[in-house]
């Protein structure tokens, strides 16, 4: 298994680095009274690799047991969609999902399945999230000059994305859910990395010649991430 994608939260009452799992996933805290560079970070997180994966599934199950009810409309905020959600029971367990024209999404088979059936909706998210966002990337990419090398789009578990050394950018398919001003300052926040790639004062200082909202953005995204469905978690 590889290790699960966390989201940063930077702490001001924190003395050291520290993994938390929560309803949002997996969350690493972060002092703000010490510097920690990527490199040191990475080496945590791998260090702790063997926790995360004994503990992952216990709390991927702990969420789960809580009801999880299906959808019956997908809001896709950022490029303002909404899609019907439909479901048909029929014979056999094998679930099967299409999609037409009118903007309907129907799923038939055993649909009292609900673990499979988010399965399978994660999936068609998936799909609709990675033409849209790589071409969103490369807009914003070709507005502040902020170039990249390759992008990906994923279920990630609990980050909006993520930009490696090499300039490659992971998206998260969730963004669709998100405001288009708040999915464009995801698509800032990773560019503005292929420049600097720490969260100290030079990265804030490109990030907000780009996006001068960046800070209370950020805090509207922590509460985006709460409201999330519950069936893409």
């Amino acid at each position: 298994m590889d290790t699960p994608n966390y989201t940063l939260r930077y702490s001001k009452k924190a003395k050291y680095l520290q993994l938390r799992l929560s309803r949002e996933g997996l969350e690493l805290v972060i002092p703000t009274k010490r510097f920690f560079p990527s490199t040191m970070i990475e080496a945590f997180i791998q260090k702790k690799r063997a926790w995360i994966i004994k503990n992952w599934h216990k709390h991927q199950e702990v969420c789960h047991e809580s009801t999880v009810s299906l959808p019956g409309h997908i809001h896709l905020n950022a490029i303002n969609q909404v899609w019907e959600v439909k479901y048909v029971e029929t014979i056999g367990k094998k679930l099967k999902l299409v999609s037409n024209l009118s903007r309907q999404i129907i799923l038939m088979g055993n649909i009292k399945d609900v673990p499979s059936c988010s399965q399978l909706l994660k999936k068609w998210l998936k799909n609709i999230a990675q033409p849209v966002l790589a071409e969103e990337l490369l807009k914003v990419s070709m507005e502040t000059g902020l170039l990249f090398e390759d992008v990906s789009v994923r279920n990630n578990l609990t980050r909006w994305g993520s930009c490696s050394s090499r300039q490659h950018i992971s998206l998260c398919c969730n963004l669709l859910f998100l405001s288009y001003p708040l999915m464009r300052h995801v698509l800032l926040h990773e560019l503005c990395h292929t420049k600097v790639m720490n969260h100290g004062p030079k990265f804030w200082g490109l990030f907000e010649k780009f996006d001068p909202e960046a800070k209370s953005n950020a805090k509207r995204l922590r509460i985006a991430a709460k409201e999330l469905p519950m069936w893409t978690k």
